[in-house]
């Protein structure tokens, strides 16, 4: 096994991330390799085994590794910019915190929408529908990321078109700590079949209320996509962390 020194200073686990992440772009650890048990970790670093199970946890949401039901902890292939991402930027957060996040951006989004569909000029509409057409894209070809991109792009527009500099600004910070507080949740909502076809039926639902500037099935449609989708990112982030646990056990 690779060589590391014994973890110490700042947060305990944030000194395991940086170390391990040292191991990955040394090339000691490379995309397919199998980690060592949880167990061995912990010696290895001479700290517990919950900081090991936490240290994980940010690289598994940073896209560095992952979990495979009953084989253990492997490297993925990843982007090596990753590599320069601070922890701040993607560790886990708590579920009332998710809650909390997601209903502040169903509250922002509902009032953009409204302006949007109230002030939305053609320019707005082509770039809204845009994302659109993206998406559909993305999802034809079957590019790792089924539209995910596209929708941010959509959501944005949408923001935009309400020519309020406040919400603008709020959504661009919102947006940013959604997608990386929930990245391993998102991508696993995008895995799931029918999903990606689904939230691009809702946004063409939405996009064609702006373009009728019905304000009223313009807000009820956004809440309800937003609802959803809070939903179900709330499941898939329960599961991505109970299921990550479950496979570091089995690795002891």
């Amino acid at each position: 096994m690779w060589e590391v020194n014994e973890a110490k200073s700042r947060k305990v686990y944030e000194d395991v991330v940086e170390q391990i992440k040292k191991i990955l772009e040394n090339g000691d650890l490379k995309p397919g390799d199998k980690l060592p048990s949880v167990r061995l970790l912990s010696r290895s670093f001479n700290v517990g085994q919950s900081t090991i199970r936490e240290a994980l946890s940010v690289l598994k949401t940073m896209g560095l590794i992952e979990t495979k039901q009953g084989e253990g902890t492997f490297v993925r292939n990843f982007d090596p910019r990753i590599l320069n991402k601070s922890i701040p930027d993607y560790h886990l957060i708590a579920k009332d915190d998710i809650i909390d996040l997601l209903d502040v951006r169903k509250m922002l989004e509902r009032g953009a929408v409204a302006l949007a569909a109230e002030r939305r000029t053609k320019e707005d509409l082509i770039r809204i529908e845009s994302a659109l057409i993206q998406m559909e894209l993305d999802l034809t070809r079957k590019r790792e990321n089924f539209g995910e991109d596209a929708d941010w792009r959509f959501h944005f527009a949408v923001v935009e078109a309400s020519y309020n500099k406040i919400l603008i600004s709020l959504m661009k910070k919102l947006s940013a700590t959604v997608r990386n507080s929930l990245k391993v949740s998102r991508q696993k909502l995008y895995e799931t079949d029918g999903m990606p076809e689904r939230l691009l039926m809702e946004h063409r639902s939405i996009f064609e209320m702006i373009k009728e500037q019905n304000i009223k099935k313009a807000e009820e449609f956004m809440v309800l996509h937003l609802s959803g989708v809070q939903e179900k990112l709330l499941i898939a982030n329960e599961f991505s962390q109970t299921n990550q646990n479950i496979n570091l056990f089995e690795n002891n």
